[in-house]
């Protein structure tokens, strides 16, 4: 008992600390100008507060790291692409400021061409909203977060298959100096290609001849990783990092009506299925957790969004979604807990990983 309660007091004290710190960042970042309109050069990365991301910066650390990852930066849900918050956790007012409690930043990835100065890109079937130049700004300048690329259009399959050279730099470094002009931190440090084929040989190609010559690290889909990137795979061409995400999906009670919920890919993530993997982290160790929309309780009465969900139990066993890009925010807390518990944990970007095990991009 004693040494759980140790464990405990390490991490209070640990928690103190960041909380001071992340005080301090986000007083001095208020006093910061605004960051470049869009289409603007920068000089440099900007100054805004890197919370843990900053600290790691600054110690050299074999990890354990985790990264806690937004695809598409999605602030709200949408139906027919009319913003509708109801039940919806919102990324820049409910996440964002959770973790920053914690002494924690996500790390969102933009499709530069598709993010406008003000106005939330529509999508996910007019079902999603994705960040604007201005949240991302404001999640960067108030929440430490960092950003990363998700391409540029998010192009198809075909496209890229098909691309001239110009048009493959412009989706690959290309998107990365668009996010650097807007004086967004942590750009170098990964591209997202769109995740249904990330394994297909004109991703391979991608990644080979231009990503990694821009980017720390190309994302990878590879279930048999569990979403850890060794610190090997530095000195491994052409970097790949692996994330996992949670999904909705039926629930996992065989008896109950919601088991059989069609989804086409797989069942609804187990939070103790993901907290048992942040536990078996080891030093030289990255685990890239990536989030899409998180909601609460039951899914409203929408016009045209056929996304639906039931986080109400206070069994997660009994959570369910239609879709993979739902996922209750009460088990999202859960895990994100069970992060928070392990002082040995960093929780950072993937720029901060870079140069924690030695790739070149800063």
């Amino acid at each position: 008992m004693s040494g759980k309660t140790d464990r405990v007091s390490r991490y209070a004290g640990r928690l103190r600390s960041r909380r001071a710190g992340l005080l301090s960042a986000v007083t001095v970042a208020a006093a910061l100008a605004l960051v470049p309109a869009a289409g603007a050069a920068a000089s440099g990365p900007s100054a805004a507060p890197r919370t843990a991301a900053a600290a790691a910066r600054n110690a050299p650390a074999p990890g354990p790291f985790v990264t806690l990852l937004f695809s598409r930066t999605e602030i709200s849900a949408a139906d027919n692409c009319v913003e509708d918050d109801t039940n919806i956790a919102r990324l820049d007012t409910t996440v964002a400021p959770y973790l920053h409690s914690l002494g924690m930043a996500g790390t969102g990835t933009l499709v530069t061409g598709r993010t406008s100065d003000t106005t939330r890109h529509c999508t996910h079937y007019n079902d999603d909203l994705t960040a604007s130049w201005a949240d991302a700004t404001s999640l960067a300048q108030t929440y430490g977060w960092s950003f990363v690329s998700h391409t540029a259009t998010y192009p198809t399959l075909s496209q890229i298959e098909n691309f001239t050279p110009k048009e493959a730099q412009a989706q690959t470094c290309g998107s990365e100096a668009t996010i650097k002009a807007h004086g967004l931190p942590g750009a170098a440090g990964m591209i997202a290609y769109p995740g249904s084929y990330t394994k297909n040989p004109a991703i391979e190609k991608l990644q080979s001849q231009y990503s990694q010559t821009c980017f720390d690290w190309g994302r990878m889909y590879d279930q048999a990783r569990h979403g850890v990137t060794k610190v090997a795979d530095a000195s491994t061409a052409p970097f790949w990092q692996y994330t996992i995400a949670v999904v909705g999906g039926p629930c996992n009670v065989s008896t109950a009506p919601c088991y059989t919920v069609h989804v086409q890919n797989g069942r609804y993530t187990l939070p103790s299925t993901i907290i048992a993997r942040i536990e078996a982290l080891k030093p030289g160790q990255w685990y890239t957790l990536q989030a899409y929309l998180l909601v609460t309780g039951k899914n409203p009465k929408y016009t045209s969004n056929k996304m639906r969900w039931d986080c109400t139990s206070s069994n997660p066993a009994l959570h369910w979604s239609n879709t993979t890009v739902r996922y209750c925010w009460s088990d999202y807390q859960q895990i994100i807990q069970a992060i928070a518990a392990d002082p040995a944990i960093t929780v950072t970007d993937p720029l901060t990983v870079g140069k924690a095990w030695g790739r070149p991009f800063s």
